[in-house]
């Protein structure tokens, strides 16, 4: 278990925000050498256009069939779509990330802020 919580410098709609997310997230897992991972994203539109890349022929679309594209065979990705009641973990880890103004990578020896985020929402 493993990731990164962080703010971006820049100004995205909400589908743009995730989608960057998702790269660094694909980043992330290809650079700790993860077999199997699994996405979850509370943005309905980003996973269905995720599912069927080819129906998409904007550019947002193109940048998905562009990202996919370059995913290693040998690792497994599934995208999934989490309602946001069920992703408090990622709001919460989004929030401290924004309060303290960082990025953070962490895999399971994470602070202790993050520990408590994580073992809140496991219970929960």
């Amino acid at each position: 278990m493993g990731g990164r919580a962080g703010v971006l410098n820049r100004n995205y709609n909400a589908e743009w925000a995730e989608l960057y997310a998702l790269e660094e997230s694909i980043n992330l897992a290809r650079d700790n050498s993860w077999a199997r991972v699994e996405f979850e994203s509370d943005c309905a539109s980003l996973v269905n256009r995720l599912r069927r890349p080819n129906v998409d022929l904007s550019t947002f679309g193109h940048r998905i069939r562009d990202l996919l594209s370059n995913l290693n065979p040998r690792f497994s990705f599934n995208f999934k779509w989490a309602p946001r009641w069920c992703n408090k973990a990622a709001d919460q880890l989004c929030s401290w990330a924004l309060t303290n103004n960082c990025t953070e990578t962490f895999d399971m020896d994470y602070p202790r802020e993050i520990h408590n985020i994580v073992l809140n929402d496991d219970i929960n």
